[in-house]
């Protein structure tokens, strides 16, 4: 739990508190007053902010629905190859090794931090070479198997190219840039010792700060929240994809030692 609330703190959130308090001693010494309707917090940043956590958490759902559909469909594929009559070991395995390289693959552009196009062909040309493979054997598959075969390949390579268009399309870049400047301007717009309080005295001031403060970081803090799930794969936040608990091992190879 401890490492979770930390987790919001970064730079950001030590800049707005210290924009905070500069801010609110600028308009207490020179006796500056504010009259603001609060509801343009809401209208300027609150609304919009919540909208991009929406967006981000719903990217982050998309991937997880995609990933383990896409690791579900590396299982059955190979329970449907193993299951064919005359599918020798040698080239079961093979497939299977192929299936975890595009696996690998797939992972390191997912977890990576620039997109990299070749990434991504390396992909799309050893699926093709998978398909190849797999209708090398057609002559052992009965026609149910086959259109069983092709069904979920032809899913797995779907859920692929999901999981590549959530890596490639955010949450709207100017969006996010948008709720980020205001959350810096929201100190200037807001007067915690003209709107909370009527009478000046030390305890006033502390009492104002103290509110001045707690906004500011729970904008930003929220900001970071959208900011840290806005990429689920890159294994750096709490609630990314747990990539190395999803992923399909070499010991599920169904052809054991003692076969």
């Amino acid at each position: 739990m401890i490492k979770a609330v930390l987790n919001v703190f970064n730079y950001r959130i030590y800049l707005i508190l210290i924009e905070t308090f500069v801010v609110i001693q600028f308009y207490k010494y020179f006796s500056i007053k504010l009259e603001i309707d609060l509801t343009i917090l809401s209208i300027a940043i609150v609304f919009p902010l919540v909208f991009s956590i929406t967006s981000a958490y719903q990217r982050r759902q998309d991937a997880v629905v995609h990933f383990t559909s896409f690791r579900n469909k590396i299982i059955d594929l190979t329970n449907l190859i193993y299951s064919v009559n005359n599918i020798e070991k040698k080239q079961y395995v093979k497939i299977f090794d192929m299936l975890l390289s595009l696996q690998s693959i797939l992972n390191f552009r997912l977890q990576e931090s620039n997109v990299a196009d070749n990434a991504l062909a390396d992909i799309r040309r050893l699926r093709k070479n998978i398909f190849k493979e797999i209708m090398a054997y057609k002559d052992k598959f009965n026609e149910r198997e086959k259109d069983s075969i092709i069904r979920v390949k032809n899913e797995m390579f779907y859920d692929i190219e999901m999981l590549n268009g959530i890596k490639i399309h955010t949450t709207p870049i100017s969006l996010r840039m948008y709720c980020l400047i205001f959350i810096y301007l929201s100190p200037l717009l807001f007067n915690a010792n003209d709107f909370l309080f009527t009478n000046q005295n030390q305890s006033s001031d502390i009492l104002s700060m103290i509110i001045s403060m707690m906004i500011s970081f729970i904008l930003m803090a929220l900001y970071n929240v959208q900011d840290y799930i806005e990429n689920p794969f890159d294994q750096k936040g709490l609630d990314d994809l747990k990539i190395s608990d999803l992923i399909v091992k070499e010991g599920e190879n169904l052809f054991t030692k003692e076969n």
